[in-house]
């Protein structure tokens, strides 16, 4: 992956036990572990927060309508800042990379 080409600013990935790992698409070794987890049994595969059911949406869809981050992570606790600061970078990223055509 391109985009992630360094290491995203998570120092500490909550624990979660193995098996909330069996069939997830993003595994340890993976650059987006400890940022988001996709599933297809978990939210029916929509992309969530690392260690929780709630959807990178709802991030998008609190900035959009005008909350600040704080709102959005006072809302979702098991959420943290450092991963809403890496999904940010991560769409930042792609942002950049699809107008520069790379």
């Amino acid at each position: 992956m391109t985009i992630l080409a360094g290491r995203l600013p998570i120092n500490h990935v909550k624990h979660v036990s193995s098996d909330r790992l069996i069939g997830d698409l993003i595994q340890p070794g993976n650059p987006l572990f400890g940022v988001i987890w996709i599933n297809r049994d978990r939210v029916s595969g929509t992309p969530c927060f690392y260690g929780t059911r709630v959807p990178l949406k709802n991030l998008f869809d609190y900035l959009e309508g005008g909350h600040p981050l704080n709102d959005f992570l006072e809302g979702f606790p098991g959420v943290t800042h450092e991963q809403t600061v890496a999904v940010l970078e991560i769409a930042q990223a792609g942002l950049l990379a699809e107008l520069l055509g790379k």
